[in-house]
């Protein structure tokens, strides 16, 4: 068969081509592709009711048969590629990472057919156990070999050919010691499973308290205690009147600033042409705590602007740039995978960002639009792209408020009153984020909630990367698994065990019986034709 990538099989194991235990189907042939029609949205629904799977319904030693496609009343079906317990089913086509993924079907509601992206197949289960061969197929040695049989121009489009796939080697152990390792493998295999499950679980609790925290933190609850124990704070109402008179104040500098710069004299009702920015309707928002306030955005920023549309490149040798993909949902600012701007290039300084400065993703998903972070200061300069908006909050703000307002529960129910749907995107334009109304706390409980809020971020945060790293373990336990299991380390073998060529040989042979038996059966045929005639 070639070079292959065992250099030695343990005692009494022997290696095939997969087309040689490949045991025939209800036609006869060995491997079944499926078929691909133009089927409803939704999935079948009835046991009347046939589907096509899609192929998201093999998933790793896994199959999902509620992934499927009803098969319109106008097609009929096709039972000859519909799917039985005991078939094997195999992906062969689509990107990299799904092209080639394999499971065993154990359980089917029925009327569930094939797409043309799987191939299905069987193994004489009298000697050679299923499961033992989707097991197999798990391994980094077989997804390496088939990965290599792989063909297209992109890893976005990928084909596995029957010709390549019937050459896949695959290591036979002897039957008796197939089951030992089945039944060892699946026990270990449950048992972490549930440890899997229990850390997602547990990942996904973090992600309901994280939300949680951000909703009594916007809502005062976070820091009630705090409130009883500092009556005399100055209420927040007399904050955001000195934010609204620095706000003009910086108004009147700037409209001075560019005066000078263009050699004119102010004329005498300048300052008139101030807009004072309007108050928050709050008759339909929530009473908020003793000492707090509803603001705008527009009445506490000083700029709302929006990013460079500008075309960037790898070239880390200029200003990085900002994008939307660098925000995540939880509000955190990743600042790898950066791409830049030139250092020359004409809308900087302008558009620099400030330590402190709000990121707004203003176009994206409807899921994910409108998610904010804080800018830290790092990288430093910094610039940011067209699909995102930067706030610039006057002082008496801290940043982190309004991004726990944007990013929590407060946020995303204002989001889907104003966001714009396009065809695949949302978007939350500038004008409508300035008029974002938000609870404002005074400047010591802002302090107190951020100081709160970042500490039980932290301890978040270090919890999902100590289930994220355990996760990577049981992945990697997995994968030591299987590798005991197919270098013979898994259980202890028995020297009375039949041979796996032995087990090649008998199949061989039935394999020549059925041939010379079709064949004499096709010669009988002809026979009776001739006669007759």
């Amino acid at each position: 068969m070639g070079d292959h990538v065992y250099s030695e099989l343990p005692h009494g194991w022997a290696l095939a081509a997969i087309e040689d235990i490949l045991a025939p189907l209800a036609d006869g042939q060995g491997l079944h592709q499926g078929w691909s029609p133009q089927c409803e949205n939704g999935p079948s629904e009835s046991p009347d009711e046939w589907g096509v799977l899609k192929t998201t319904a093999i998933q790793p030693g896994t199959f999902l048969p509620e992934h499927n496609k009803r098969l319109p009343s106008n097609l009929a079906p096709r039972p000859l590629i519909e799917v039985n317990p005991g078939d094997l089913l195999l992906t062969c086509a689509g990107p990299r990472s799904r092209c080639g993924i394999a499971c065993l079907v154990r359980n089917t509601p029925g009327k569930l057919m094939m797409s043309g992206k799987m191939y299905r197949f069987r193994v004489p289960e009298e000697s050679i156990d299923p499961r033992f061969v989707e097991a197999f197929l798990q391994t980094p040695i077989a997804h390496y070999s088939i990965d290599g049989m792989k063909t297209g121009g992109s890893d976005s489009g990928l084909n596995l050919t029957q010709g390549r796939f019937r050459r896949l080697e695959v290591p036979i152990a002897p039957f008796n010691e197939q089951l030992r390792i089945v039944e060892i493998y699946e026990e270990l295999l449950s048992d972490l499973n549930a440890g899997v499950a229990a850390l997602e679980r547990a990942r996904d609790r973090l992600k309901l308290y994280r939300a949680s925290m951000l909703k009594a933190a916007v809502e005062g609850a976070l820091t009630a205690d705090w409130r009883e124990g500092h009556p005399d704070v100055e209420p927040a109402d007399e904050l955001l009147k000195r934010i609204l008179v620095e706000r003009r104040r910086r108004w009147e500098q700037d409209q001075l600033r560019k005066f000078e710069e263009k050699g004119k004299t102010p004329p005498k009702n300048w300052k008139a042409k101030y807009k004072e920015p309007v108050a928050p309707d709050t008759t339909s928002l929530p009473t908020l705590p003793e000492g707090w306030c509803w603001t705008t955005l527009e009445q506490c920023s000083l700029r709302i602007r929006y990013g460079s549309s500008a075309k960037t490149s790898n070239d880390s040798t200029g200003i990085p740039v900002l994008r939307m993909g660098n925000l995540t949902s939880d509000g955190r600012l990743l600042v790898d995978k950066l791409k830049h701007l030139p250092f020359d290039h004409y809308e900087f300084p302008d558009l620099l960002l400030a330590k402190g400065d709000v990121l707004f993703n203003r176009t994206n998903s409807a899921e994910l639009v409108g998610k904010a972070a804080v800018y830290g200061g790092v990288p430093n300069p910094c610039s940011f792209a067209s699909y995102l908006i930067q706030v610039r909050l006057l002082p008496g703000v801290v940043p982190h408020i309004f991004t726990y307002a944007l990013n929590g529960s407060l946020g995303r129910a204002w989001i889907k009153t104003v966001l714009s749907q396009t065809v695949g995107q949302a978007n939350v334009n500038g004008t409508k984020l300035a008029a974002f109304a938000f609870p404002l706390p005074s400047a010591a409980e802002q302090e107190t909630i951020v100081a709160s809020v970042q500490a039980q971020l932290s301890a978040i945060d270090q919890l999902e990367a100590d289930i994220d790293a355990k996760l990577q373990s049981a992945q990697a336990l997995r994968q030591s698994i299987l590798k005991h299991a197919f270098t013979g380390k898994l259980v202890s073998q028995d020297p009375d065990d039949e041979p796996a060529s032995e087990l090649l040989k008998r199949i061989a042979a039935e394999r020549k019986a059925r041939v010379q038996e079709a064949t004499a059966a096709k010669r009988k045929r002809a026979a009776s034709r001739r006669g007759r005639k």
